[in-house]
């Protein structure tokens, strides 16, 4: 059966990888616009388990974007692929009944030809001709999106997934700019880490969070720290009681030498956290982190590509440097940073 999956741009290369070690296929990655979208083959019964998947969907049809859009809509909807698609819609949407509530989205990279509301609604028109009983309405148990993914494609999904798969469990405190979690997984899936891994991750800069909420659903060990006593605030709401959480600068943190088994955070970036002097600010949270790892230990960090980055980070540290993935979030571009602590 046919999938997709999408995800946070940029992060499609990472998802095909850990997709290609559960289905029986995965196709190129492309794009709707918004996020990276991950076709794949597989099995209804072989649940997919995915953390850097943001929405799953089990694909209905496929069409051709620049076709009339009569066409266009019959190629991509008919009761009889719905039906087929059952065995994977079933498990995850339960029973919905003979009268369900749908809803549909339509998202396309160039209104050409028709408007985005105008596929939307004849889609819509379409369904309820072959399913007279179905409802219309928002929000609703099922829901049909038809995303333009590629300049003459477009695909129609129901999605089989809902905002915990995106916002996991969800934070009781959000704070602007909270990382997105899928982001927080793929950092974590670079630093290559393990259960066994016998010292905690150290995030210095946790905000709300994030990044230890997706490290202890990987049964990692945390610490967090950050400079803000509002953001430990909002850090304690969102995790376990027991979460070791600290104010503390990221400068001069509050560890031995070689405490954390590794570093993974997203540092501060953009206008709402700009810091004075950046280029100095990283020269000395970088040591410090390095400092604080063990030696080889993990550093992965987000943060944009700069000239004060350069300066104070690549420069003196090329041969440390692992892996970089450009991602975009927010509309702004910025990087994920994978470095090995000096060995001793």
């Amino acid at each position: 059966m046919r999938y997709f999956a999408l995800t946070v741009p940029g992060l499609g290369t990472l998802l095909r990888e850990e997709l290609a070690d559960q289905v029986e296929a995965v196709g190129e990655i492309e794009h709707d616009g918004r996020g990276d979208v991950v076709p794949f083959v597989a099995s209804p019964s072989q649940p997919v388990g995915s953390r850097l998947a943001e929405d799953l969907f089990v694909e209905i049809g496929t069409g051709d974007a620049a076709a009339p859009l009569s066409r266009l809509v019959a190629q991509l909807w008919s009761a009889r692929r719905y039906d087929a698609a059952l065995p994977a819609i079933a498990p995850t949407l339960g029973r919905l009944g003979p009268r369900p509530g749908f809803h549909v989205v339509a998202r396309v990279r160039a209104e050409r030809g028709f408007m985005r509301t105008e596929l939307r609604d004849e889609l819509a028109r379409a369904v309820l001709r072959e399913r007279p009983r179905w409802r219309l309405a928002d929000p609703a148990p099922l829901e049909l999106w038809a995303l333009q993914t590629r300049t003459t494609r477009i695909r129609l999904g129901v999605r089989l997934t809902d905002r915990e798969m995106r916002q996991r469990a969800g934070r009781v405190v959000e704070r602007p700019g909270a990382l997105r979690p899928v982001v927080a997984a793929a950092m974590l899936g670079l630093a290559g880490l393990s259960a066994g891994l016998r010292r905690p991750v150290l995030d210095p800069c946790c905000g709300s969070g994030t990044i230890l909420r997706e490290a202890l659903d990987s049964g990692l060990d945390v610490v967090g720290a950050d400079v803000a006593a509002d953001a430990i605030q909002a850090a304690r709401a969102n995790l376990p009681v027991a979460t070791s959480l600290v104010v503390a600068d990221a400068r001069a943190l509050p560890f031995r030498s070689g405490f954390a088994g590794a570093v993974v955070s997203n540092l501060p970036f953009g206008r709402r956290y700009e810091v004075e002097q950046p280029a100095v600010w990283l020269r000395h949270v970088f040591s410090e982190l390095e400092r604080a790892t063990v030696p080889g230990g993990a550093i992965v960090v987000l943060a944009p590509p700069s000239a004060a980055f350069e300066a104070a980070v690549l420069r003196t540290r090329a041969g440390s440097l692992r892996a970089r993935h450009s991602i975009k979030l927010l509309g702004l571009r910025t990087t994920i940073w994978a470095f090995r602590a000096p060995r001793a």
